[in-house]
């Protein structure tokens, strides 16, 4: 002990001081433990944050649930969306809300069979994390009972559920509902618009057999009708539903033979058509400024009146891909797919079978008759019953001039007029750079074939 206090006294009395490493080494070792202090008090500042963040959106999910629980009607509870901000801190409030009737359907409107019983509500309260910028969220889920039956022993209830075209709620759509028969009675007040779910109800109706009507500007259902109607049958004690698909449609323009060449500017038969596909079914248009629905997933199009039975070859896809020969498909000879927006107008550039050709003498007219492929072309048909024609006016013998054409084989007739035809041969060339597709001449009659050699 002794010797530790003269060391200290000795080390008093000297003027050395401490050395830059020994000064270094101190202020190293305070650093790391200021550091863990400053790291822990910062957790701490977040972490008490955090949470009173999750009670604060813990009360705003409370209320939300108390505000659902003492509404009387409980049919105007539907989903919402809200922002609130406490203490500085932005929420999101989102409310869902689906029916549960007595069979155990769970959606939105209640459609469905047996009676509406009780509708579940979901409330969910997000915020972003300060430190992390990650979106937290609370969820609380409670069930809520209409305070009288919605349907007795001697009536029922009309739900009509109305979608757009991505699935989502079509709000604010009129819907008008007559009696049809089966002791079906005028209802004593129409059903209000469709709600922010894109429901609405009729309720205490007379059983029997009823019309739905739906009405909203600019809004037809799938086949563009802007008045779709159906009937339903309400049952007593029982829920009779309908859900429609109704949106506004899209406008599409057409641009035939867009991978002719440049400069070229191919000649079109009359009376053309264009397929609009979804999957195996194809609806054909004339015109070229068209409406259709925007589904999602959208449409396929083809040059020509495509058919699943009866005309398969405008379709590039239905030709076969024989292993022997290695042909494909082309690119550009493909179906062009066209995503239809509600509300909006797109052009599509439809691609099409494209060969110069020139008339003999005074020949002015040229028809083209779809006709059986050559043997082994696998040219996969066109047979409607009378015989596709396209035909061509204006043209002459002096200057080759580029037609278009769906893809398939056709025999083709020049004269005078469509109905002076004569046994004259067109001649045929090529359209150089026009298309990858294989043509194949025989005479007057010529193969369109859209596929091509694949690479090697």
């Amino acid at each position: 002990m002794l010797r530790l206090v003269d060391r200290l006294r000795a080390a008093r009395e000297q003027e050395d001081g401490f050395t830059i490493i020994e000064v270094m080494v101190a202020m190293t070792i305070f650093a790391i433990i200021a550091a863990g202090v400053a790291a822990g008090i910062v957790s701490s500042i977040y972490l008490t944050q955090d949470n009173r963040s999750r009670e604060a959106a813990l009360n705003l999910a409370t209320q939300t649930i108390d505000e659902v629980r003492s509404t009387k009607d409980i049919f105007s509870v539907t989903n919402k969306t809200t922002s609130a901000t406490v203490g500085n801190q932005p929420y999101t409030v989102t409310r869902t809300s689906n029916w549960i009737t007595s069979s155990g359907t769970d959606n939105a409107c209640g459609a469905g069979d047996g009676q509406l019983s009780y509708k579940r509500v979901s409330v969910k309260v997000s915020w972003t994390n300060g430190t992390s910028n990650d979106e937290r969220s609370v969820v609380m889920d409670t069930m809520v009972a209409p305070s009288t039956s919605v349907s007795s022993a001697s009536s029922s209830t009309i739900v009509v559920a109305v979608n757009n075209a991505s699935g989502g709620p079509n709000t604010g759509v009129s819907v008008a509902i007559t009696p049809v028969s089966g002791g079906a009675t005028s209802l004593s007040s129409q059903p209000a618009a469709t709600d922010a779910n894109g429901c609405t109800y009729a309720l205490n109706v007379t059983p029997g057999s009823y019309k739905i009507v739906l009405a909203k500007s600019g809004n037809t259902d799938e086949t563009l009708n802007a008045s779709p109607s159906f009937t339903v049958t309400a049952a007593v004690g029982s829920v009779a539903s309908k859900t429609f698909l109704f949106d506004q449609p899209a406008t599409v323009n057409v641009q035939y033979a867009a991978n002719a060449r440049a400069g070229s500017n191919p000649k079109l038969p009359s009376g053309v058509a264009t397929t609009f596909l979804r999957g195996d079914a194809g609806t054909p248009v004339t015109a070229t400024t068209t409406t259709v629905f925007p589904y999602t997933d959208g449409w396929a199009v083809v040059a020509g009146n495509y058919n699943a039975s009866t005309c398969k070859n405008v379709n590039p896809l239905k030709w076969t891909t024989p292993t022997t020969t290695n042909l494909m498909v082309d690119s550009a000879s493909a179906p062009v797919g066209v995503g239809a927006v509600p509300g909006t107008t797109s052009t599509v550039k439809v691609p099409m079978a494209l060969i110069d050709v020139k008339l003999n003498g005074s020949d002015t007219v040229l028809t083209a008759v779809a006709t059986p492929g050559p043997t082994g072309a696998n040219d996969p048909g066109c047979t409607t019953s009378p015989a596709t024609t396209y035909t061509f006016t204006g043209l002459n013998a002096t200057t080759a001039t580029t037609i278009a054409l769906p893809y398939g084989t056709f025999k083709f007739s020049e004269g005078t007029s469509a109905t002076s035809l004569g046994s004259n041969t067109p001649v045929f060339a090529a359209s150089p750079g026009a298309t990858n597709v294989n043509v194949s001449v025989s005479g007057r009659t010529v193969l369109f074939d859209p596929r091509t050699k694949a690479a090697s």
